[in-house]
């Protein structure tokens, strides 16, 4: 059967893409099984174009600057395969090259809703709030406000303390994960609840690290914690001066422009946010995190917050900002380390603050990473300051399998956007 492509529906005058594609297209990927939320049929060109001058207005994009074509064709190529292979109700790809900006959904927010995502669509980021957290250890850096090699024990609570095994753990130990903490630190006197977050706990994380010396002496191993990364959000907050959420309102939300980017949902947010599976294919029931946890994994975002975000920091790099400058920089090369766990030792050299960073190679260009997830989401971001460029993917499914393809088809679109 001779199946005509999908066609890139090109809006010259705003940045954005969409696909459509005729009936007969359609009907022939839902029997195939290969479409199944019927985006082809649903997406009118008049409907198309509505999400795309929406989206253009909320990114800014320069109504006579025409999309580079073949931006668009890689993101939709690369966008489609993904969501076809990841089994999720949803998918979403943003990528961000110079002034230009490509945003993508597929399928539906919830199952059987019918309702596309689009640009405004909440999800949840998961573990791609660490690299916001170390956005903030950055800009407090660059401010003087602290030091990179600050103890933690300086930012530790009144009567609290920090166990120190060879040298004391810094908060450039924290943020390149090399604190030699364990993974999770769940209180084991919490009873047991409907919230799976309930049991990680302030008081207890500063209890532990006060009676705990670190498995490993700080900076010879990187070990992945989110209790790590819990600590560090309490130490920015220190020395940012209040809580966590508005520090980091005051450090990146606010001076990135980003206006859906949140650790707690308003009432105005949660009719938008996407319905997500767990690994057992059920709705997550979207379970607040603990404050304790928001730099680890707390914040919910938008495809046009995440594109908004990307461009600041293309924007920082370009300026040479200080707070961009030590942000990109690889602070740990895994070459000499005893061990590496946790933090894709195959594809990546070292670690940046929360970035994982993997050097030229094979056609590609230095890239920073970080994946995530949680509450019925994967997501995945990637920058290449060098080249002006950044991709982010959300799927609205926690599948740990299928996070080897998100992670090379990522990759790969980057490899192709940078030549």
């Amino acid at each position: 059967m001779l199946v005509r492509p999908l066609k890139v529906v090109n809006f010259s005058g705003f940045g954005i893409i969409g696909l459509s594609g005729d009936t007969a297209t359609a009907r022939y990927l839902e029997r195939t099984g290969m479409f199944a939320t019927r985006i082809a049929s649903r997406l009118t060109v008049s409907r198309i174009t509505s999400v795309a001058v929406m989206a253009a207005c909320v990114l800014g994009a320069s109504p006579v600057r025409a999309t580079d074509l073949a931006l668009q064709d890689a993101v939709s190529m690369a966008g489609m395969q993904l969501y076809l292979d990841s089994g999720a109700p949803a998918l979403i790809i943003a990528a961000v090259r110079g002034d230009e900006v490509v945003i993508q959904g597929y399928g539906e927010t919830a199952p059987g809703s019918g309702v596309e995502p689009d640009a405004q669509s909440v999800f949840r980021i998961a573990s791609v709030s660490k690299v916001f957290a170390a956005d903030v250890l950055a800009s407090l850096a660059a401010k003087g406000k602290l030091k990179l090699t600050d103890p933690l024990a300086n930012y530790a609570p009144n009567n609290a303390s920090v166990q120190v095994n060879g040298r004391p753990m810094t908060l450039l130990d924290l943020a390149t994960h090399s604190a030699g903490l364990p993974r999770e630190l769940p209180n084991p006197d919490v009873k047991p609840s409907d919230n799976p977050f309930a049991a990680f706990d302030r008081a207890y994380y500063w209890k532990w690290v006060g009676a705990h010396k670190p498995a490993y002496a700080p900076g010879t191993t990187t070990l992945y914690s989110n209790l790590g990364f819990g600590l560090l959000g309490d130490a920015l907050a220190k020395a940012g001066g209040a809580d966590y959420s508005t520090v980091l309102a005051n450090e990146v939300t606010r001076p990135a422009g980003l206006v859906d980017t949140t650790n707690v949902l308003t009432d105005a947010q949660k009719p938008r946010l996407m319905t997500g599976l767990d690994p057992f294919g059920k709705p997550d029931p979207n379970a607040p995190a603990p404050d304790v946890m928001y730099a680890s994994a707390g914040i919910y975002s938008t495809a046009a917050d995440m594109a908004r975000w990307m461009r600041w920091h293309l924007d920082g790099a370009r300026q040479a900002k200080e707070a961009f400058v030590l942000d990109h920089v690889m602070w740990l090369p895994y070459d000499g380390l005893k061990s590496v766990v946790g933090t894709e030792v195959t594809d990546a050299d070292g670690m940046g603050l929360g970035w994982v960073v993997t050097l030229p190679r094979n056609g590609a260009p230095l890239l920073l990473g970080k994946s995530g997830g949680l509450g019925g989401f994967m997501s995945y971001a990637v920058l290449s300051p060098n080249r002006d460029l950044g991709v982010f993917v959300v799927a609205s499914r926690v599948n740990f399998a299928m996070f080897g393809n998100i992670h090379s088809k990522v990759r790969e679109l980057a490899a192709e956007l940078a030549r």
